[in-house]
């Protein structure tokens, strides 16, 4: 049972020190410029990645004024696994739903806060079959967070965009089958989050 996937540990990765480090120090220089980028009733689509194992997202973004801009995504990740005697299969949707604050403006660039939130439904199986011993298993979760965190999102020109930034943030998860919840926190465990987005 050692190759049980959770969501928290497939989003925060332990390692990655180097690419926080990178992701916060291009926060800074992006933000020393004065000059503000107009993104009001932008529209953009494009992909998100997060975390390790990497994650992928369709994802949507939307100004509703120069201050605000809403970033809603969804995701889903797929994982199988056999030998002689186990099998296991995980099946994971996310939705995130994400705000974003730019206090800091500049020609290119935009210093973004982000809040928002995210739901992600796990379904598991597990079969073990052995000349002493056969047994199948399986479950679902619904796991919440909210999320918060920073990061910088760069136009290249005015219809491509790069945001790089870093999430963290309150996790719980329940047992569809249970009516136990489990919590913890994530507060200090930073999720790499990153994408690539086509503004119309």
């Amino acid at each position: 049972m050692d190759d049980k996937v959770s969501v928290k540990s497939l989003l925060v990765s332990k390692k990655g020190g180097i690419v926080k480090k990178l992701a916060l120090l291009s926060i800074v220089v992006f933000s020393l410029n004065v000059r503000a980028y107009n993104t009001v009733g932008k529209f953009g689509m494009g992909i998100r990645f997060w975390g390790s194992p990497i994650i992928t997202f369709s994802n949507v973004k939307y100004g509703i004024n120069n201050l605000i801009e809403i970033e809603p995504s969804v995701g889903y990740y797929n994982t199988q696994r056999s030998s002689d005697y186990y099998r296991s299969k995980d099946n994971l949707f996310f939705a995130v739903l994400l705000t974003n604050f730019k206090p800091i403006r500049t020609e290119r660039a935009n210093l973004l806060i982000k809040i928002g939130g995210l739901y992600a439904k796990n379904s598991s199986s597990y079969s073990y079959e052995s000349p002493y011993d056969d047994y199948d298993y399986s479950y679902t979760t619904n796991n919440y967070a909210v999320l918060f965190g920073i990061g910088i999102e760069h136009f290249v020109n005015d219809n491509f965009s790069v945001n790089v930034g870093a999430l963290s943030g309150y996790w719980r998860r329940k047992p569809e089958d249970s009516e136990v919840n489990y919590s913890f926190t994530g507060i200090g465990s930073q999720l790499v989050d990153f994408s690539l987005v086509w503004h119309l």
